[in-house]
């Protein structure tokens, strides 16, 4: 696994390490737990699996495009490839599919803001070619009692660990070219 953290998880965290995200549903989860230390952890961590055949091999999908001058994306230059969500993956083995993350209905922003601040893709989606290991992760910057009362005052079966406000993906291609993570401010 590429993630490695330590530190004690807060309420939020642990909440969603049980019970997670409902936006990561079409995925079986493996949560990935802290080394214990002194310090909180507001992530939720997992590792992801295709929920049809149990395999950890994804091909990676986004909808790349081109980053304009100035480039809307933090860490992309003008005339970089931007690789925009959605997000999906598609296991190397069984070829399931399935949407790991959407800013347009994923998140604090997705869910009670109608969409996050995020260019997303419609046409035009690609998926790697080297098959990758997947982990994800969701950050709680709310504490849990607010978290509780959005949720209910949301209604449709939200739940508080629903409403991350931090999105991280790491994809770890098997081959053994550069990882690289992907994040989104949700909240």
């Amino acid at each position: 696994m590429s993630i490695s953290i330590t530190g004690t998880p807060t309420p939020e965290a642990a909440l969603a390490s049980l019970a997670p995200p409902a936006s990561f549903a079409g995925f079986k989860l493996e949560p990935i737990a802290p080394e214990p230390g002194p310090d909180s952890v507001n992530n939720a961590f997992y590792a992801v699996r295709c929920k049809t055949c149990g395999k950890d091999d994804f091909h990676f999908g986004s909808f790349p495009a081109i980053a304009p001058d100035p480039s809307p994306q933090y860490g992309v230059d003008p005339g970089g490839t931007w690789l925009r969500p959605p997000h999906r993956l598609r296991c190397a083995h069984c070829g399931s599919v399935g949407t790991i993350f959407d800013t347009r209905t994923d998140g604090y922003d997705g869910i009670l803001n109608g969409g996050g601040p995020y260019e997303s893709g419609s046409t035009g989606e690609v998926f790697g070619d080297a098959p990758s290991k997947v982990e994800v992760f969701a950050t709680y910057n709310i504490l849990l009692n607010e978290l509780t009362e959005l949720a209910a005052a949301a209604g449709r079966g939200v739940k508080p660990a629903d409403l991350f406000d931090w999105f991280n993906i790491v994809v770890t291609p098997n081959d053994g070219s550069e990882p690289f993570e992907l994040d989104y401010e949700c909240g």
